[in-house]
């Protein structure tokens, strides 16, 4: 449209421009006074000297008001319209104010009424486009005022074109002896059309209806001046002959005539109207589609429409995410393609004997297909429309995935946590237990003297206690680490492993495991600094309970691998190792896979796994010849690669 409205401006350019030629060209003419041309050639001279004047002014005037000046153009299309008013009502009221001749005497004249005088119709049109540019310097942009003048100039001004062209002389003669030349006709008719389509489709015309209504007008206008010129031309007919037979004739074949252009123009009108009330319609149809196909576009949901035959009629661009398909590639395939069943829960694309229209005849649970053939779990609701053109049905699907994979993560929490509960309740209540015993024997030994026995039972009684308390700080490890809210930090995991390590040391009997950190100082890493010192903890914790006692050199080694933006924090040890049955039960709760070996709780393998998993990593478990090896894989915050400081790896 933008581009549309800047050739018609560049037409209001050149209707401007050809006004100011032909004006200019004219005065030269009559400044020249070519004798000999005039007496060979008279109709060049059909413009007059005061004409081409205020045209040169005019076509100035307009080119001003359309590059945006206001107060220049109105001013110079303010004297043109005086201009216009002082000849027009010369004719009107049949005076001489002198204006003809004020500004030069005509060399030659072609037989008007007046030398120097223009005609009626060349007055008026100079009024009507005055006050159109008047009206657009003004205003800037097109308005009613501007349409309303420059369609009757333009009317005006073909009518005496078409009269030249088919020697009609009344369509260019107003008055006897006064005509509007080719030349006025030819400027007016540019200023017109340039005025009149210039911004027309920003003031709500159509400029096709426009040029249509302008060939109505045009037509009536010769009908009714040729109906005037035959009625005319009857009344001055010899008495001899039947005048009134003729005039009657004539009159009743103009009438005709006439009558039939009214018809025309009428037809033309409620054309007109009936289009634009059509295109009303199409608009608020055009609308409304918009907006319901804005709605459907921006679904979360995917939006299915499917023909009775199952063949799928239109996909909204949700479809994408959830199957893969571009919506144009599923369009007039089957809807099994995609929903291939069986349903889950009776949701089907078709059926349902209901009558009406826009209800739901299925919803449930089903299986829909993806592009590259993965089978994933959908919710669908399917509608059934009635059309005159048949039956469609509308699926609304959503891609329920992932809450089925929270609610088995759900269900999996929920025996996770019956098992935990039953478990620690049985390893919470057996040293207690065996507590409650070991005191009533006790307090026997200790009143039958018996101080011997009475040592060994308390040495019984404090294992007890320590293996509780071990079990009750690893539950209280496993809650914190489940419910601590912490930002990542960066951190130096050579710093972490040597201080848990210093920690740990206290394990061991004789100080025999040697910890040898491998990690370059230098190396910093961004993570959750509490759960990342439990995961080391329990690596190094469980290397070292199950380190080999006939080993003469038992060792731990940690180190730390890079790629990709992840860490992987490696803990070798030449220890007992993992009996191969009893591997599928690592990192499970309470499984202690050398009870002769170690009392822990059989929560430190767990704890670590969790730990790993809520910093978004993971831990495998690999054997070796002599000892395991335990790799704990983990993102680096985010970032590709690891911070490094001079000296780093």
């Amino acid at each position: 449209m933008q581009h549309d409205d800047q050739q018609w401006r560049l037409t209001g350019l050149s209707a401007g421009l050809w006004c100011i030629v032909v004006g200019l060209g004219m005065i030269v003419f009559w400044l020249a006074e070519p004798a000999e041309l005039a007496a060979r050639h008279p109709e060049i001279f059909g413009m007059k000297f005061n004409a081409a004047l205020a045209f040169t002014v005019l076509g100035a005037a307009f080119l001003l008001a359309l590059s945006g000046h206001r107060a220049l153009p109105a001013i110079g299309a303010l004297a043109v319209l005086g201009y216009g008013v002082v000849a027009l009502a010369q004719h009107v009221f049949a005076v001489d104010l002198g204006i003809d001749q004020a500004l030069y005497r005509p060399f030659t004249d072609i037989g008007t009424s007046l030398p120097g005088r223009i005609a009626p119709n060349t007055a008026l049109c100079f009024i009507l486009i005055s006050l159109a540019v008047i009206r657009r310097a003004l205003r800037g942009e097109s308005d009613i005022v501007q349409i309303a003048c420059s369609y009757a100039a333009v009317a005006i001004a073909a009518t005496a074109l078409i009269g030249y062209l088919i020697d009609f002389d009344a369509a260019h003669d107003w008055v006897a002896y006064t005509r509007m030349s080719v030349q006025s006709a030819t400027c007016f008719l540019a200023l017109g059309v340039g005025i009149l389509f210039i911004g027309a489709r920003t003031a709500g015309y159509h400029r096709l209806a426009i040029a249509a209504s302008l060939g109505v007008a045009t037509y009536l206008i010769l009908l009714t001046l040729a109906y005037l010129k035959v009625s005319e031309q009857a009344k001055r007919l010899p008495f001899a002959i039947d005048r009134d037979g003729i005039s009657s004739t004539a009159a009743t074949l103009l009438d005709l005539i006439l009558l039939s252009g009214l018809i025309y123009a009428g037809l033309l009108a409620y054309s007109y109207w009936s289009s634009r009330r059509y295109r009303r319609s199409a608009t608020h149809l055009s609308e409304s589609q918009g907006r319901l196909a804005a709605i459907i576009n921006a679904a979360v949901d995917g939006i299915l429409t499917v023909d009775a035959n199952g063949t799928i009629l239109s996909a909204n661009p949700a479809c994408e995410r959830i199957f893969g398909h571009a919506p144009e590639d599923v369009v007039g395939k089957p809807v099994r393609m995609l929903l291939p069943g069986p349903p889950g829960d009776g949701a089907e694309m078709t059926g349902g004997g209901h009558s009406g229209a826009g209800y739901v005849v299925a919803s449930g649970e089903t299986d829909a297909r993806r592009k590259d053939g993965r089978i994933v779990p959908v919710e669908l609701s399917v509608a059934r429309v009635e059309l005159a053109e048949g039956t469609v049905h509308t699926a609304i699907i959503r891609d329920i995935s992932e809450r089925k994979h929270f609610e088995r993560q759900l269900l999996a929490a929920n025996a996770e946590l019956e098992e935990f509960a039953y478990r620690t309740s049985h390893d919470l209540r057996s040293p207690i237990a065996s507590s409650i015993g070991l005191l009533n024997i006790s307090r026997e030994l200790l009143e039958n003297g018996d101080h011997d026995a009475l040592s060994g039972t308390l040495e019984r009684m404090e294992r007890n206690f320590t293996r509780l308390d071990h079990l009750i700080q690893n539950i209280i490890v496993l809650t914190r680490d489940r419910l601590l809210e912490e930002e990542d930090r960066r951190i130096s995991p050579f710093d972490v492993v040597q201080s848990q390590a210093d920690t740990l040391s206290t394990l061991e009997e004789d100080g025999r495991v040697r910890i040898a950190n491998h990690i370059p100082p230098q190396l910093t890493i961004s993570t959750k600094p509490s759960k990342f010192e439990v995961i080391v903890g329990n690596l190094l914790s469980n290397a070292i309970k199950y380190h080999d006692p006939g080993e003469t050199d038992p060792r731990v080694d940690v180190h730390i691998e890079e790629h990709d933006g992840r860490i992987r924090l490696v803990v070798e040890d030449n220890g007992l190792g993992v009996p191969e049955e009893k591997r599928p039960l690592l990192f499970r709760m309470f499984k202690r896979l050398h009870p002769s070996r170690s009392f822990g709780s059989g929560l430190g393998l767990y704890i670590l796994k969790k730990s790993a998993e809520s910093l978004g990593g993971s831990v495998t478990f690999e054997a070796r010849d002599k000892g395991s090896r335990f790799i704990v894989e983990l993102p680096n915050g985010g970032e590709h690669e690891a911070e490094h400081h001079t000296g780093g790896r």
